[in-house]
């Protein structure tokens, strides 16, 4: 059950952000891999972040930002964890964990990593 290449979309953000956003899905990875029907989307996207990482640890001068791609289907998914996430968040709460989330949520949402992230800061 492959998507088309066509259905890939390139996800722009900082570098930190992405290191956040792979510590987020490490952390609930192997809860949603023990649901079956997503098993396959869990995996794919699990194998595509540990490459972004394994990517990011060997250059020696770290990019600040990071391009890798997902389909629609996994940055979908991937948003709605985010989303998740920021919805736990206690209120009024502007940390830098929360503001990289934003940002990954921007991104996975068609933004990049240039999207003012900040946008709800009023």
């Amino acid at each position: 059950m492959t998507e088309p290449l066509h259905d890939v979309q390139p996800v722009t953000m900082s570098s930190q952000a992405f290191l956040i956003l792979c510590r987020l899905y490490d952390g609930c990875y192997d809860e949603l891999k023990q649901n079956e029907q997503l098993r396959e989307l869990v995996e794919s996207i699990g194998d595509m972040l540990l490459a972004g990482v394994e990517t990011l640890e060997k250059q020696e001068i770290k990019p600040k930002t990071i391009t890798f791609p997902l389909t629609v289907q996994q940055a979908f998914f991937v948003r709605r964890l985010v989303v998740e996430l920021l919805a736990q968040a206690p209120a009024g709460n502007d940390d830098k964990t929360t503001r990289w989330l934003q940002e990954c949520l921007t991104a996975l949402s068609g933004g990049g990593a240039s999207a003012d992230a900040k946008a709800d800061a009023h």
